[in-house]
């Protein structure tokens, strides 16, 4: 069941703290090559983690979502809004520090940008640190929770899902048709990746490095766009919705750390 933190009362909140989990969303606000619009993490983030709170059995309190992270590998291009990894952390860290004040014991942070990942798992460890006992926090990005609908849907091979290719492109298909741009989608060949890291969403990643996003092609984006369609997208929201929901029922029912 759904519950918008910024529609309650202040008197409100006194029924939900001990058994609501309270979640939101972190994304971006940056490139997504020629079709798609610079907001598109955001948009399938928080549809996917709206719909979750609602399919969710136990009662979700959505935190107003946050649009900006970490985005300097797209510094190319017009349109992005970074912030640095510590003001990050510690954001993620207020809105945590803000709910375990309110009284609530559960907590799930989203995250629907790649690069959040770093910045958000410091902010998991610090406030583990100074809350334990207190909030049972839990961060997950919601493309992690789908790999076998992944596999089975898609057409491209690996290296043809990452940044505004075909998973994300499918899904603002079905999201938001309206923002899609079809007639700036390139054909191209999927990103090439090495033995030890495939640019991919459900590639292995056994290192860490920078790159920008105009390494693959100057337009920004990584994957293969042009095998995206509506049809997918739906099948991915649908699946990310309903694994995304039994995640929060899971982390609902969990004794309080």
């Amino acid at each position: 069941m759904i519950v918008h933190w910024t529609e309650l009362t202040k008197n409100q909140f006194d029924d939900l703290r001990e058994s609501a989990v309270v979640a939101v969303n972190f994304s971006s606000t940056e490139q997504h090559s020629n079709h798609l619009p610079v907001g598109t993490d955001g948009y399938i983030g928080e549809e996917v983690l709206t719909e979750a709170a609602r399919r969710a059995k136990h009662t979700v309190v959505l935190m107003p979502p946050v649009r900006y992270g970490y985005s300097p590998h797209h510094k190319f291009a017009p349109g992005y809004v970074t912030l640095r990894q510590r003001v990050l952390t510690d954001l993620c860290k207020d809105l945590c520090g803000c709910a375990a004040a309110n009284g609530f014991r559960k907590m799930a942070v989203m995250n629907s940008h790649g690069g959040n990942t770093a910045a958000l798992h410091s902010a998991v460890n610090e406030v583990g640190e100074e809350y334990e006992g207190k909030l049972d926090l839990a961060l997950f990005t919601y493309w992690d929770l789908i790999g076998d609908a992944l596999a089975r849907v898609r057409e491209s091979p690996m290296g043809g899902t990452s940044h505004g290719g075909e998973f994300e492109t499918s899904l603002m298909m079905h999201l938001r048709p309206d923002l899609v741009v079809p007639s700036l989608i390139e054909e191209c060949d999927p990103a090439p990746s090495d033995p030890y890291n495939e640019i991919d969403l459900a590639g292995k990643k056994k290192y860490i490095s920078f790159y920008t996003f105009n390494r693959f092609n100057a337009s920004g984006h990584v994957g293969q766009p042009h095998l995206a369609t509506p049809e997918k997208g739906k099948i991915f929201f649908e699946e990310a919705a309903q694994a995304a929901a039994e995640f929060l029922d899971f982390l609902g029912g969990k004794q309080p750390a």
